[in-house]
């Protein structure tokens, strides 16, 4: 065996060395890896080395470039060597993290980050870093839930324009019988002041409350896939239908809803109770109605104590909030307001008798509460979220009108909710999209001759090949509509304070799943039961220090009455 030293460099590392290749004259021995390195190894010890000075002038080494790299820095360099190193356009080198898993802390930001950056403008990009996560955590939402009908209802610039202006309907409808009740004296006796005895009606008077239970039938668990239209198309028809109120997606149960469905008469509901059961919406959805009876009944709403001359001032405050939001709805004139100087003619009872009308009538007609400064759909969320009416104490000299009142009732007046009208033609974003899909299916080869690109039709001009796509493929004309809906719809949802989201989970956090075998934070293990979704804990049992261990399975052992020993000697 024959053996040649061949020196290489190892272009891998940054310094080179000599390594070693073994060239095998032998015929038709190919020997491993680990023979190679014996053989090389063996060879090192029996080879007698050149002088240092050959192997630096070896071709094979390349010539060292300028001085030798120091290992140490001198005390000037240190001083003068900027504190946060920078790249050539000014900028820290920071490592950005993913926007994929948990959402980062501060701190573990600044943990991943191999140098220094300044904590101003550390602190910008984690902001700037939070903001995008944010964001497409948002996308997903959307993503995942944007076919869904209370998500159409909602940002959709179409079907939200036509549920507002039914919401907006329905209050003038309202406003009209609110007028005529109390021309008829309706509601003699209003009183929203707490009263030494205890109410037992809580939608007569003084109150004049919503009763959640009264003429009201329960529809539970809406798909998401069944709309407010599909189901009030069915409900209207039934006898004595004044109106109906649908939830918020509830998260819990799939983003499924709740409606009531509200009649003139008890027995009109009791009516409507059997028309309605099994009564077919959608071919896989069936209503299932039953009778409202909420257990769980919202008690009523105290306010603070106040000072006596609140009364004109929430007076005056309400006469402005109503006349704002009844123009807001399409509602020009409303005999219920009085002048200053009438309001001045009358005594202290009448005068709160007049404030509560007004307040009686922002709740029932625009579903807004005045003491609390919220506003719903319809009254029956209302009462959901604030009660079924919301009083006064008994006022106080010494009692400070908060700032903060009156402030918010000046952002509701400044904050307009008009009917947002969405117009096609009028959407400049939506005309540069149609005339880039017309242009992009559209070829002129000759004079006179225009090409329809998608089923390659002549024409004698433009003109007509823009009409041929609107008509002839209306399907493809329609997905760049869509296409500019959806993007409309996202930015609704991005702009609602008050939107449904995904909770975002941190980096770090455990997931607390319900799987089978898991263990809970308390050190104790988690099963499933069969019958259902709930948990059952079993904590380990442990022996106690003092008991003897037993074997069960010894043979030679007698266990009366503990277990019975299988004999496998006969296996």
């Amino acid at each position: 065996m024959h053996y040649e030293l061949v020196k290489k460099i190892d272009i891998n590392r940054s310094e080179s060395r000599l390594a070693w290749s073994i060239i095998i004259e032998k015929s038709n021995w190919k020997p491993t890896k680990r023979h190679i390195f014996d053989l090389c190894f063996s060879y090192n010890k029996k080879m007698n080395w050149p002088p240092e000075e050959e192997v630096k002038a070896d071709p094979f080494i390349p010539p060292p470039q300028g001085e030798p790299r120091r290992r140490f820095r001198d005390n000037d360099e240190n001083q003068n060597r900027p504190r946060f190193p920078r790249n050539q356009d000014g900028k820290s080198h920071v490592i950005r993290p993913s926007l994929a898993g948990g959402l980062l802390t501060f701190k573990q930001f600044m943990e991943m980050q191999h140098e220094h950056i300044p904590p101003h403008e550390a602190q910008q990009i984690y902001d700037e870093y939070k903001s995008k996560y944010e964001r497409k955590h948002l996308e997903i939402f959307f993503s995942e839930h944007n076919n869904e009908h209370w998500f159409i209802e909602k940002y959709d610039p179409i079907f939200s324009q036509k549920w507002q202006e039914e919401r907006h309907l329905d209050a003038k409808v309202s406003h009209t019988a609110f007028i005529e009740l109390t021309k008829h004296n309706g509601f003699s006796g209003l009183r929203l002041k707490i009263q030494d005895k205890p109410v037992e009606k809580i939608s007569g008077p003084p109150y004049y409350g919503f009763d959640p239970n009264s003429m009201t039938l329960f529809l539970k668990n809406i798909p998401v896939n069944i709309s407010r239209w599909d189901v009030l198309n069915v409900v209207k028809t039934s006898p004595g239908f004044v109106s109906l109120s649908m939830s918020e997606p509830l998260k819990t149960q799939g983003f499924s809803r709740f409606a009531w469905v509200l009649y003139d008469t008890e027995d009109h509901c009791n009516e409507s109770l059997e028309l309605l059961t099994g009564r077919v919406v959608t071919p896989d959805f069936k209503l299932s109605p039953v009778k409202s009876q909420s257990v769980s009944r919202k008690e009523l709403r105290l306010q603070a104590p106040q000072h006596p001359n609140s009364i004109e001032l929430d007076w005056k405050q309400s006469s402005r909030l109503i006349s704002f939001i009844d123009r807001e709805k399409g509602i020009m004139e409303n005999q219920l307001l009085i002048s200053e100087e009438m309001f001045a003619t009358l005594s202290e009872e009448e005068k709160e008798m007049q404030l509560d009308l007004q307040l009686l009538y922002l709740r029932r007609v625009h579903a807004y509460c005045y003491y609390c400064q919220e506003e719903y759909e319809d009254e029956r969320m209302l009462a959901a979220k604030c009660g079924p009416a919301h009083i006064r104490t008994n006022y106080d000299e010494s009692a400070a009108r908060p700032i903060e009142f009156d402030q918010k009732i000046e952002e509701r007046i400044l904050k307009k909710n008009p009917v947002k009208k969405y117009d096609k033609d009028n959407d400049p974003e939506l005309q540069k999209m149609i005339m880039e899909f017309e242009n992009k299916n559209t070829t002129e080869e000759e004079e006179k001759k225009v090409r329809c690109n998608l089923c390659k039709k002549l024409f004698r001009s433009s003109e007509f090949v823009k009409k041929h796509l609107k008509t002839k493929h209306l399907e493809d004309y329609q997905l760049v509509v869509k296409e500019r809906i959806k993007a409309i719809t996202l930015e609704n949802y991005l702009a609602d304070p008050d939107k449904l989201q995904n909770q975002i989970q941190f980096a770090g956090e455990r997931y607390r799943g319900r799987g089978r075998g898991e263990r809970s934070d308390r050190g104790e293990h988690r099963e499933r039961s069969d019958a259902g979704d709930r948990e059952m804990n079993f904590p380990r049992k442990r022996p106690a220090p003092d008991e003897p261990y037993e074997d069960l399975d010894d043979p030679t052992k007698h266990h009366k009455g503990k277990r019975n020993v299988v004999d496998y000697s006969d296996i």
